[in-house]
């Protein structure tokens, strides 16, 4: 009875043995792999990795093209990750409420007695929970001067920022996604431990996840070899953006190689390994308002079908992008960066994640977004200038003419106007610093019309004098 007695040995083993994780077939992400590199090569990007995630790490990843000095992107290269910093960020907060040495409703004057924004009305009730749920009522567009800033202070000492902003509405009353909320989160994070924030997130979740690699602060991306990040130079990437904000870890500036990121997928997807408890997970995976799609550092949902359950971040610094895609019914996650980004291409660069993730998922694939807003803004302005240096040259020949009428020095003035008047508007709406980080050619190209625009008005003006005192 040889047979049985194999039998029995065959059924202890089974059952006293951990079952091997499941092994997928060689071709069972070809499709998967195929659209990647097809977006890849469209949006132009020079180097992508991303990885299928279980609880227990990566089951499937690729890594192709090239990094900003050249070199192969492997598993291995360091990227960073844009606003996937702030889930991580979340979670380290939410550490801290746990513990018991922050509560999600204390207000923030409590920690952070300098803080004004919106008034010391305002202030005094914007507590921890609407800076993790965005809806303190800061806006987006005024506070991105605080962000992304290379040699910039320490999170406490940029708040004076905000003092002049006036508040969306009421804590509470409306979402609205901006970075300063991190950045004040930050804050309150060190006012409490009393250490920097990046030294708390790696403590309280970078450790524990394993992230072994990653980037919280300039010191490490030195260490690591950071190379710089891509962005488009009149359509072609260049490797260009090479700024790092010491103290933007909780908003931006994280990073790592794909084993990192695939590290803290692993990591959410097993419910924070003990550093949460499962209703903190939870609640961090639930709007924070209504119809927000925001939960704690987490978007939730609002995307379609398969989709419509994820939980996930996408994220971008001048140069990077990253996205983190759990799926919790499926028990799988999408990670992928990629060394490409460019305010004005987002949607054409970040169609691949979605695109993944949808595949993952079971979906089908949605349209590809074009690039075609960004050639024509950044081709549109280029040749304003061209236009304008052609228009400062042919001023400065009409200053040597004896004669010129009033009416076409008013007209060559008017023209010098435009490019004073369309960097007045863009200044306004991101601010000057913003537009040179995330638009270089852009700005590039418009610095130069609007010095030929001050050429063309000074020249303009000159005449307009020559022919009102010839007319005396």
């Amino acid at each position: 009875m040889r047979w049985w007695n194999a039998a029995i040995l065959l059924l202890l083993l089974s059952v006293l043995l951990p079952a091997a994780p499941a092994v997928a077939r060689p071709d069972a992400y070809a499709a998967l792999d195929a659209h990647a590199r097809s977006r890849m090569r469209n949006a132009r990007v020079p180097g992508l990795a991303y990885a299928v995630v279980g609880p227990g790490g990566p089951v499937h990843q690729r890594a192709w093209g090239k990094d900003g000095r050249g070199r192969p992107v492997t598993a291995g290269t360091p990227f960073l990750w844009g606003s996937v910093a702030k889930p991580a960020a979340a979670t380290a907060v939410m550490a801290l409420v746990r513990s018991g040495r922050l509560g999600l409703d204390d207000r923030v004057v409590e920690h952070l007695p300098r803080f004004r924004f919106g008034g010391a009305a305002h202030a005094s009730r914007v507590t921890v929970r609407h800076l993790l749920n965005q809806t303190a009522g800061i806006p987006e567009r005024p506070t991105l001067k605080l962000a992304d800033c290379f040699g910039c202070p320490r999170p406490a000492e940029r708040l004076g920022g905000l003092d002049g902003v006036d508040p969306l509405g009421p804590p509470g009353s409306r979402y609205a996604y901006a970075s300063a909320n991190y950045l004040v989160l930050a804050a309150v994070v060190e006012a409490v431990t009393r250490r920097p924030f990046a030294e708390h997130l790696r403590r309280a979740v970078l450790d524990p996840a394993g992230m072994d690699g990653a980037i919280a602060d300039a010191a490490t991306a030195s260490r690591r070899g950071l190379p710089p990040g891509h962005q488009l130079m009149w359509g072609m990437p260049s490797a260009v953006a090479d700024g790092f904000d010491d103290h933007g870890a909780a908003y931006g500036y994280l990073g790592g190689d794909l084993n990192d990121l695939a590290a803290f997928a692993a990591f959410q997807l097993r419910s924070g390994d003990g550093t949460l408890a499962p209703e903190d997970v939870r609640l961090m995976r639930r709007e924070g308002r209504p119809g927000s799609g925001y939960g704690m550092g987490w978007r939730v949902g609002g995307l379609k079908p398969p989709l419509d359950r994820a939980v996930w971040h996408t994220g971008a610094t001048p140069g990077y992008s990253a996205m983190v895609f759990l799926i919790p019914e499926r028990g799988l996650a999408l990670v992928l960066h990629q060394n490409l980004h460019g305010l004005l291409h987002d949607g054409a660069v970040m169609q691949v994640g979605f695109d993944a993730a949808r595949l993952l998922a079971g979906g089908g694939l949605d349209g590809a977004p074009s690039a075609t807003g960004y050639h024509a803004a950044v081709w549109g302005v280029t040749v304003l200038a061209l236009g304008l240096v052609l228009a400062a040259g042919r001023s400065v020949v009409r200053l040597r003419r004896p004669e010129v009428s009033r009416r076409s020095s008013v007209a060559w003035v008017l023209v010098g106007v435009v490019p004073l008047a369309l960097a007045v508007w863009a200044s306004g709406q991101i601010g000057v610093r913003s537009l040179a980080t995330w638009l270089p050619d852009a700005f590039a190209a418009l610095c130069v019309a609007v010095a030929a625009g001050v050429v063309t008005v000074v020249c303009g003006a000159f005449t307009l004098v020559r022919c009102g005192s010839r007319r005396r």
